[in-house]
């Protein structure tokens, strides 16, 4: 199965949606990038899925290859240019798998349309983001400020160092598909409009009908302050207090309400910070798989 994907457009109400199409076998399977990335950012990840799925992953409003229009930057319409993709390459039911703030989005599309989703796989996707603010701010060394998404040099160079702690394929075609300038910072509010919109509302885990994955991530001092070590033992000290006494129970408390509200979900921890769909990615493709083979066969 080649790891080439082809490229497509969807619109929906004069909006053109970028996605990416792996042509294998088998059901289908919808990606989702977290908030500021693209459809590219699957690169790796989807060709290890081809054999067993049709995937497509989406790159959604103001990200990437996709249009800007001036409005739509709520949960809801997120979910909408979703269905309307699939509805595009024809796919009745699919798998949504979900990285981060999309997993947002792929709740809400299947409480809105069940008879779409036949379960959802989320990465590192089950945070309040009520409280992210309140939790960053508490953070005893956050990295500087991230460079304009214009400033591709500056923002290769920020997220090799603070984000994933290395550099690779996929985020190098997503980087290179998001334009500069001035189009970059008016994107960049626009999205403030979504983050803020996914506080407003918690994810409605108790109104799902079907089953549900959670892949989370395993932090530590490490994946969270890797560009940070070697650490003083002082630092040491006060990184190992924030993760346990502000981020774990930010985390836990997201994940029990996920695990008591979502009819049929599960919670499994993955070795690595929160884009290790991308550093352990065959253990994330086993996951999806096992997954999806647990699930109730299509009819033929």
């Amino acid at each position: 199965m080649s790891g080439t994907p082809a490229n497509a457009f969807v619109t929906r109400d004069g909006v053109r949606l970028h996605v990416l199409r792996w042509e294998g076998g088998g059901p289908g399977l919808v990606l989702l990038p977290g908030l500021g990335q693209s459809a590219h950012v699957f690169r790796e990840l989807a060709p290890a899925l081809a054999g067993d799925f049709r995937v497509i992953a989406v790159t959604p409003r103001a990200h990437g290859h996709s249009a800007t229009p001036a409005g739509g930057y709520t949960v809801e319409s997120f979910a909408d240019d979703v269905r309307a993709v699939m509805d595009g390459h024809g796919l009745e039911r699919a798998i949504v798998v979900a990285h981060s703030l999309s997993g947002t989005v792929a709740t809400r599309l299947a409480v809105r349309s069940p008879e779409r989703v036949r379960g959802i796989v989320y990465l590192d996707a089950l945070h309040d983001y009520a409280r992210w603010g309140e939790v960053m701010t508490q953070n005893p060394f956050p990295p500087p400020p991230r460079p304009d998404f214009g400033d591709r040099e500056g923002t290769r160079e920020w997220m090799s160092r603070y984000v994933p702690g290395f550099w690779c394929p996929a985020l190098e075609a997503d980087l290179m598909a998001h334009p500069g300038g001035d189009t970059a910072a008016w994107r960049w509010e626009l999205l403030m409009g979504l983050l803020d919109d996914a506080g407003l509302h918690a994810t409605p885990y108790a109104a799902l009908r079907c089953p549900a994955l959670a892949l989370v991530a395993d932090e530590s001092v490490q994946t969270q302050f890797g560009w940070r070590m070697p650490m003083s033992r002082a630092d040491l000290q006060r990184a190992e207090a924030y993760l346990r006494t502000v981020r774990e129970p930010w985390r836990r408390t997201s994940e029990a309400r996920f695990l008591a509200e979502a009819p049929s979900g599960r919670v499994v921890a993955v070795d690595g910070g929160h884009y290790f769909y991308l550093t352990t990615r065959e253990r994330v493709a086993a996951e999806i798989r096992a997954f999806a083979s647990s699930l109730t066969p299509l009819p033929t």
